[in-house]
């Protein structure tokens, strides 16, 4: 069954859970992935505009596990249903959810940057910090 996502982000509170007290280890977890998700995203809309269904389902493979690293569970659960369209051959529904995918990542990688400034900070403030909220699409 098919749904219909909405930009969730990172869910701070699961993320303090794992690394309170291993903010360093975070810091280096979001750094890797602010340039790892940009990459995958690049290289999902290349493989999906020629249809490189093992392409795309490695680099879906990745994003999976990179955003369930840092809590971005919508990101994580975007991948996994493009995947399943990519795998029941629907080309439309794939693209469709790839463009939900993008947004998501706009907006992980938003949230990843102001925690990655908390933490230049102090490590401890990442806690404090305030996600943005999601921007709206452009008109």
């Amino acid at each position: 069954m098919d749904r219909i996502f909405t930009a969730t982000g990172i869910n701070l509170a699961n993320l303090e859970e794992a690394f309170s007290g291993n903010e360093d280890v975070l810091a280096q977890m979001l750094g890797l992935f602010q340039v790892q998700a940009s990459e995958r995203v690049q290289q999902l809309s290349a493989n999906l505009a020629v249809w490189d269904e093992m392409a795309i389902r490695t680099v879906l493979h990745s994003l999976v596990n990179i955003a369930g690293a840092v809590r971005a569970y919508g990101l994580s659960d975007l991948a996994k249903a493009v995947g399943d369209a990519v795998k029941r051959g629907d080309k439309p529904k794939a693209q469709a959810l790839a463009r939900s995918l993008v947004r998501e990542s706009v907006y992980v990688l938003a949230q990843v940057k102001v925690l990655l400034e908390a933490a230049q900070v102090s490590p401890k403030e990442l806690w404090a910090t305030t996600l943005p909220a999601e921007t709206p699409p452009e008109a």
